[in-house]
């Protein structure tokens, strides 16, 4: 069985459905990931041209609608993952490993559902909305189901399919996968081509038709709806997706309360504290910060109006402007994996700790997803394992492996005995 099911419901439109099944098989792309179910709603002839072993034609004897054909896909398929698609997309060349990406972030059990960007997509889907601050990742309010990739067991947990609407089942689903505890993520580096309205403009008309394809009619039957299904307030709230309540996701901390540096405060020892990497924070407030950004100075590509905190200006990748065996505590929270000779980096840092002094260490673990493409300053990547090996292979000793509950990270402890 495959990894992911793409399910794709179309009506009679081949002119779009068949460039879109090509796109998405591509020999190029990494087709053995996915099996892709053609939910037919329309002539059975239009399916006498596909004959591929990763597609399977479930033909209905009517035309079942959207929501018909995602509850046929979910009913014939058996994937964790699956993803609900327009027959009128296209993946271009640049996003072949779109599944890939898509599928990464499955790896933190909160996230239900993610959705790439578009050039016809409503919301922080749209790649020509300017967002500020600016983030590949975003937690979202609402997604939309012109290509959606979703956990089926959070579909499950939340009904399913709602196929008693006028209209708007992606945004009834987002609702309730979020009043079931998940999150909704969008990822901006992944970018998936939509033609847009094809069939829906086809059946009921454009937009200038009375109760038309995203006429003011169809909008508010569909508005209406959503509010008698879930109030009022989560109406709002999930329109109000974009842009004051969409919120970033920091691929070094997650979305969640700062867990990574509770856990590294808990192992902070004596009064000598030195931050490596401070940046616009620090662990301990009294620690001596080291950055390259000097302080009060803007760190841009962060967010708007955040400024460093250094207390002493160097890089920390080379030598450091300090005595050897100066600090009781060396704190440095996502800096190694920057560094391209870690094993430098690691045996200055250990040297400017006294002995049986901690170095406590924070990267990205990069066996809960690619810890490489999360920036494009990584350099290396870490699994718990990997670091303590490294670490003892340059004379350290383990203290402890921690796992902040972050889905991002871990922490090492560490302990300086002079011989790195």
């Amino acid at each position: 069985m495959s990894t992911v099911a793409i399910v794709i419901p179309s009506w009679n439109n081949n002119q779009y459905l068949i460039p879109c099944l090509n796109s998405i098989l591509s020999p190029l792309a990494t087709e053995d990931l996915v099996h892709v179910y053609v939910v037919n709603n329309g002539d059975p002839k239009n399916m006498e041209v596909i004959d591929h072993p990763r597609v399977t034609i479930l033909q209905q004897e009517g035309n079942v609608g959207w929501e018909g054909g995602l509850k046929a896909g979910l009913a014939a398929s058996q994937e964790e993952f699956i993803i609900f698609m327009n027959d009128d997309t296209y993946i271009p060349l640049p996003s072949l490993r779109w599944v890939n990406y898509l599928l990464e972030h499955f790896k933190i059990p909160e996230v239900a559902a993610v959705g790439p960007t578009s050039n016809c997509v409503m919301g922080a889907q749209n790649i020509f909305v300017d967002l500020e601050p600016s983030r590949d990742v975003l937690v979202v309010n609402y997604l939309i189901g012109f290509c959606m990739m979703v956990r089926r067991s959070a579909v499950e947990a939340a009904g399913g399919i709602d196929d008693s609407l006028p209209g708007g089942d992606d945004l009834d689903l987002s609702i309730r996968l979020r009043k079931a505890g998940y999150r909704l993520l969008v990822d901006r580096n992944v970018f998936v081509y939509h033609h847009g309205f094809k069939t829906g403009e086809r059946v009921k008309g454009g937009p200038e038709t009375i109760g038309g394809w995203n006429s003011i009619q169809m909008m508010e039957r569909t508005n209406f709806a959503l509010m008698e299904k879930h109030g009022l307030y989560a109406w709002i709230e999930c329109m109000n997706q974009l842009p004051s309540n969409t919120t970033p996701f920091d691929p070094q901390k997650g979305w969640r309360e700062d867990t990574e540096a509770d856990v590294v405060r808990q192992f902070v020892v004596g009064e000598k504290v030195l931050e490596l990497g401070c940046g616009m924070r620090k662990t301990v407030p009294n620690a001596l910060g080291v950055d390259r950004i000097p302080a009060g100075e803007q760190i841009r590509g962060v967010a708007p109006n955040v400024y460093s905190l250094a207390d002493v200006v160097a890089n920390v990748e080379g030598p450091l402007p300090m005595e050897s065996g100066q600090f009781d505590t060396v704190i440095a929270r996502h800096v190694l994996e920057h560094c391209v000779d870690s094993v430098m980096a690691l045996r200055e840092w250990g040297r400017v700790l006294k002995h049986g002094g901690r170095l406590i260490i924070a990267v990205p673990n990069h066996q809960l997803r690619n810890t490489i493409p999360m920036n494009i300053e990584h350099v290396r990547a870490f699994t718990p394992e990997s670091l303590k090996n490294q670490m003892e292979s340059l004379g350290f000793k383990t203290v402890d492996m921690l796992d902040p509950k972050n889905y991002v990270s871990f922490v090492g402890v560490f302990e300086a005995n002079g011989l790195h």
